[in-house]
């Protein structure tokens, strides 16, 4: 073949798979902007390269953005606190945008104009809440004698303080907020049983006024964000959910079931909320086994294709007829109003030939009980297993510091220690992704969601039993081979491990990043850690020389029957079973390649800050990134 033959089929592939991102594209970050731009091929180029950028744990972008005492990534901005007193600064970076400028606040003017009676005490705490749509929401607390807290609302490019209001309780404090309306919560109300209940309050941005009426979700079980709890703002929309329904343990067989609602963002009244049907929202049964809950996360997710809600959860489980654990991830589809309801009259399908099934929704097909028994069946479409406790290469907990579900390309994303446990050796921290792809053949089969290796009969020997292949794990960077190390690679490892960081390390991700904070530097300050999978995505004096491709994991990769050799679907070549054996082209060299226009092409982003009213001390401005002042390099590898 030639390379004009070549180059040929790579465009035809090219333009297929933007073709097929198009349709599973629409509700994107990417596509929302190119409503404004109208610039939709770029739109669904930086779609698709973002996608397999995750599923092969391969960034574009990798740098130390700031070191800060705490911070909040919420969407793509970074908002970072220094606490160098007296000089108190909330610095608030927009690294989606890429952004080459940062909004500096002054803390403590902003405090003594916000709350003019703080201004008699010299102690306080100040921590950021949430960020979106240029609102700022802040938790300011002081004692004069006794302790005050205070809910801050401002725009810091306008120089406007929006809102500010005492609060009664501060457990478990969240905001959420789009552009009109903004709510709070805090998990402080106790209930006639004992066991404390949320609480949340709502304000119009426009009208500049809290709702009259408080939300008292009684029927909300959890009290853990993120891992039993979660509240999002989705569209027109505040929605709950809990992975709970029952304030006490029982021990006895029953059934776990999702609590999710919602209500209109402009009416905040109990009348109006919707609530998820039982059959809607079943979770699992109990005799599966017992979870392990350090490994759980529980979310809401805004479908990319078809803009359907989905709640996503992971767990560890010890399932039912396994001798080891498997982490595994959930997708139910978010139903209200009876979206699932189906004609009664019809004749009831079957599972297995016999069986008479209950309704299906995208997710469970419910069965009739029989003998006794509840089972439930899962669409392996909804069901992602994982890691099992007999890989080669487990992590433990303390070894994994990230842990995301990104289902757009089918793909869980860890931030690992490959140290060995135990070891006294430097951290070695590694991004960890396993994707998998569906086969070419969808059979007829049934899957139960507590016997993985229950396999259906096959219509024929073409059809696989399971409609999806194994999964692939990917580590980045490569692992260094010790007589031939690369200095670009060790690098790369500084800025994810700096040198002399100790501590901890706090993590947190979305749909195009991972920011985590690792340990502390001479000063007490963490180090914050950038890494994006957007081909877009550029910072200032950022380094082009190399492209670095996340490596297969080859002691967890699936072979074929005779396990012979391996198949990479990549590449299209066949390697042998040498785990030892490393992909071709993992590494490879950009300075002769031109920037891509992704970059190149990218407007700079830039604000004006309005003049504080008359008399008023300044308390916002922008300033160029923390990050430009800093050593070491900011590497890209957009290609």
């Amino acid at each position: 073949m030639t390379d004009a033959d070549t180059k040929e089929l790579v465009d035809h592939a090219a333009q297929d798979n933007i073709k097929i991102t198009a349709a599973q594209a629409s509700h994107t970050a990417e596509a929302q902007e190119a409503q404004h731009t109208g610039q939709f091929s770029r739109a669904l180029r930086r779609v698709a390269k973002r996608r397999q950028a995750l599923s092969r744990a391969s960034p574009y972008l990798v740098g130390i953005v700031a070191l800060a005492d705490s911070y909040e990534y919420i969407h793509g901005m970074l908002c970072y606190i220094i606490e160098a007193r007296p000089k108190r600064w909330l610095r608030i970076l927009d690294l989606h945008r890429s952004a080459d400028y940062e909004l500096v606040i002054d803390i403590p003017t902003l405090v003594h104009e916000a709350v003019p009676r703080s201004a008699k005490s010299r102690k306080y705490k100040f921590r950021v809440l949430y960020h979106a749509n240029g609102i700022t929401s802040c938790l300011f607390s002081f004692a004069l004698p006794n302790t005050e807290n205070w809910l801050l609302i401002f725009k810091a490019d306008e120089h406007l303080i929006v809102e500010t209001l005492q609060l009664d309780s501060t457990a478990k404090i969240f905001v959420r907020n789009n552009k009109d309306y903004l709510y709070f919560g805090t998990h402080s109300e106790e209930g006639a049983d004992g066991f404390r209940k949320w609480v949340i309050m709502g304000y119009s941005i426009e009208k500049r006024s809290w709702f009259s009426r408080k939300m008292h979700l009684t029927d909300v079980v959890g009290y853990d964000i993120g891992s039993t709890v979660c509240f999002e703002i989705i569209d027109d929309h505040f929605y709950g959910l809990s992975n709970q329904t029952d304030f006490e343990i029982r021990e006895t067989d029953w059934n776990s079931y999702y609590h999710c609602f919602r209500f209109p963002l402009d009416n905040p009244d109990l009348k109006k909320k919707q609530t998820m049907k039982t059959e809607d929202s079943w979770r699992r049964q109990h005799a599966e086994g017992p979870i392990d809950d350090r490994w759980s996360f529980l979310k809401l997710e805004k479908d990319e294709a078809s803009g359907n809600i989905n709640i996503i959860e992971s767990r560890k489980e010890w399932l039912t007829k396994k001798s080891g654990s498997l982490r595994t991830y959930y997708i139910t589809p978010v139903i209200f109003d009876g979206a699932s309801e189906v004609n009664s009259d019809e004749e009831p399908p079957t599972v297995n030939g016999n069986l008479p099934a209950g309704r299906l929704t995208g997710s469970i097909a419910y069965l009739d009980k029989p003998q006794g028994s509840d089972l439930r069946f899962r669409s392996p479409e909804n069901v992602h297993p994982g890691d099992d406790s007999s890989m080669a290469l487990a992590f433990t907990r303390s070894q994994t510091h990230l842990r995301d579900y990104h289902r757009c390309c089918s793909t869980y994303l860890d931030l690992v220690d490959d140290i060995s446990s135990g070891s006294l050796g430097p951290r070695h921290l590694r991004l960890r992704a396993g994707s998998r792809k569906s086969q070419t053949y969808w059979p007829s089969w049934e899957y139960s969601g507590y016997d993985y290796e229950m396999e259906p009969k096959q219509k024929s020997i073409e059809e696989p039993a399971y409609p999806y292949q194994p999964n692939r794990v990917y580590f980045w960077p490569p692992k260094q081979d010790e007589p031939n190390r690369i200095p670009f690679i060790d690098d790369i490892y500084m800025i994810l491990n700096p040198p002399g960081c100790l501590g901890g390390v706090i993590s947190t991700s979305d749909e195009r990043s991972v920011l985590y904070a690792t340990g502390e530097d001479a000063n007490g300050l963490k180090v914050l850690v950038y890494l994006s999978f957007d081909p877009a995505a550029r910072l200032v004096g950022m380094s082009r020389e190399k492209y670095v491709l996340g490596e297969q994991d080859m002691s967890s990769s699936p072979r074929n029957e005779t396990g012979g050799s391996y198949h990479n679907l990549e590449t299209g070549t066949v390697r042998g079973t040498q785990h030892s054996e490393r992909e071709d082209k993992l590494i490879g060299d950009l300075s002769h390649y031109p920037l891509p226009s992704y970059i190149s092409d990218a407007p700079s982003v830039q604000t004006v800050i309005m003049t504080p009213p008359e008399g008023c001390k300044p308390w916002a401005w922008t300033e160029q990134p923390m990050y430009r002042n800093l050593p070491g390099k900011i590497f890209t590898f957009a290609h």
